[in-house]
């Protein structure tokens, strides 16, 4: 998938803020749960899953201009949580590589229930080890 890089994503190096780099990675799961699990993976305060840990390594600059692409696949599925794996590329190179951890909650209680087994069957069915292996277009 495509991600924007705006203008404004820029700090005085003249390449993408880190902090923005998370929030590409943000829009890169949602897009890719959505089309993964359906109406099933549409944000719903109803159902939240949160992010519980991120992990981000920035392996060259992102800059504004060429395009940027996400690779994002499913790397884990446990009972309350999934593991995501992704990787912005640019110019050919991988950018930067992340994984998140999200976990199903209760929202009236703050703590972990278990994944739908609609939902748990669907990560089940898309779960990859390697980034080569993903497109999500």
């Amino acid at each position: 998938m495509t991600l924007p890089v705006r203008w404004s994503d820029q700090d005085i190096n003249h390449h993408v803020n880190n902090a923005r780099v998370v929030a590409l990675i943000e829009e890169a799961r949602i897009t890719a749960i959505m089309r993964w699990l359906g109406e099933e993976g549409t944000p719903d305060p109803a159902r939240p899953r949160v992010v519980v840990s991120l992990s981000l390594d920035y392996l060259r600059p992102i800059s504004h201009g060429p395009e940027l692409t996400a690779q994002v696949w499913v790397t884990k599925v446990g009972h309350s949580s999934y593991t995501v794996a992704y990787e912005l590329i640019q110019n050919g190179h991988v950018a930067a590589r992340a994984r998140t951890v999200l976990v199903q909650i209760d929202p009236a209680t703050g703590r972990p229930v278990p994944l739908s087994p609609t939902i748990r069957t669907a990560l089940k069915n898309i779960a990859v080890r390697e980034a080569a292996e993903v497109t999500c277009a």
